[in-house]
C-alpha cells in the first residue's frame, strides 16, 4: 500500500492531556497501520478534514520551538493517542527516536501505547529515562484475523517477542487488550501467552461508532459468519450480558496467572 508522506511545521509537539500523563506527544498525524476499528480516524478526519482513507496519510510533524526541559521535568509523557510513535514509517523517519533523545534532559517519565515490535529498537534510549512503560496493544492472537483487521501491525508473535525482550531489558511492560472482538479476541489464551512478560493486563470492548459500525460488522461477517448472530445480538439490539460474562472470566484468568487485571467495561 502506498502512503502519501508530508512533512508539517506544527506550533509544538506537547499537549496536556488526562489519559494517565501530564502530557501527550504524537510524532505525527494518521497511522500506516491502518486498523479498521480506531477512534483517531474519525477525529483526525473531523479536526483536519483528512479525506483519503485512514492508513494511506501520514504527516511527519516537525516542532517549531525545541522543548522547554524546565516545562517537562520529571511530567509524565504519555506517547501517542492518535497515531502509533512506532508505525512503519518511523523505521525510515526516527521522529520518535529524535523525540525521545529531545526529553532525556528533562528525565521525564514515559509511557508508550504500540502495537509495533519496532519499539524493541529504542530500548538504548528508554534505560537512559527514570522510569519507561511500554504498552502493547493486541486485538487478537490470530494473525489472520490481524491481517484483515490491522493490516500493517506487527504480528502478535513478534509483539510478545517484543515484550520479552523490553522485560528481559528491565523496561516496564504492560498489554492492552483492545478492542476485544466477542467470540474472536481469546482472552484466556491472551493473558496466558503474555503472563510472562508481564504483571499487568488491560481490557477494553470493541466500540462502534457510526463511521466504522458497517464496516467492521461486514469484515467480521465475512471473516466468521457463524458469529454474525452474536454480534447482531451485542451491536444492534444491546445485548450487555456477554460483557458481563466476559468481565468475570477475564479477572478469574488474571488471578490464575498473577497478572493485574484493569477491566474497561
Amino acid at each position: 500500500m502506498m502512503v502519501n508522506v508530508r512533512h508539517v511545521k506544527v506550533k509544538n509537539l506537547l499537549s496536556p492531556t488526562k489519559l494517565g500523563a501530564d502530557f501527550v506527544i504524537n510524532p505525527y498525524i494518521g497511522c500506516p497501520h491502518g486498523c479498521h476499528y480506531c477512534y483517531a480516524a474519525g477525529i483526525t478526519r473531523e479536526r483536519g478534514g483528512r479525506a483519503e482513507p485512514w492508513g494511506t496519510f501520514l504527516d511527519v510533524k516537525h516542532p517549531a520551538v525545541p522543548f522547554d526541559p524546565a516545562k517537562i521535568f520529571h511530567k509524565e509523557i504519555l506517547l501517542s493517542s492518535m497515531t502509533d510513535a512506532y508505525n512503519p514509517y518511523e523505521e525510515r523517519a526516527q521522529a520518535t527516536r529524535a523525540i525521545l533523545r529531545a526529553l532525556l534532559p528533562a528525565q521525564p517519565d514515559i509511557t508508550i501505547i504500540t502495537k509495533s515490535a519496532l519499539v524493541t529498537r529504542d530500548i538504548d534510549l528508554f534505560k537512559e529515562f527514570p522510569h519507561v512503560k511500554v504498552i502493547v496493544s493486541f486485538s487478537s492472537l490470530d494473525d489472520g484475523f490481524r491481517r484483515k483487521m490491522e493490516p500493517h501491525a506487527s504480528s502478535p508473535q513478534k509483539k510478545l517477542a517484543a515484550l520479552a525482550a523490553l522485560k528481559e531489558a528491565g523496561i516496564g511492560t504492560s498489554v492492552m487488550a483492545a478492542p476485544i472482538f466477542p467470540g474472536i479476541t481469546d482472552c484466556a489464551a491472551l493473558i496466558e501467552a503474555a503472563a510472562p512478560h508481564v504483571s499487568e493486563m488491560n481490557f477494553d470492548t470493541l466500540n462502534l461508532r457510526n463511521q466504522n459500525r458497517e464496516s467492521i460488522l461486514a469484515i467480521v461477517n465475512t471473516l466468521r459468519p457463524e458469529l454474525t448472530g452474536l454480534y447482531n445480538e451485542i451491536y444492534r439490539q444491546g445485548r450487555k450480558d456477554y460483557w458481563q460474562t466476559l468481565r468475570g472470566e477475564i479477572k478469574d484468568n488474571c488471578r490464575r496467572f498473577a497478572v493485574r487485571a484493569s477491566v474497561f467495561f
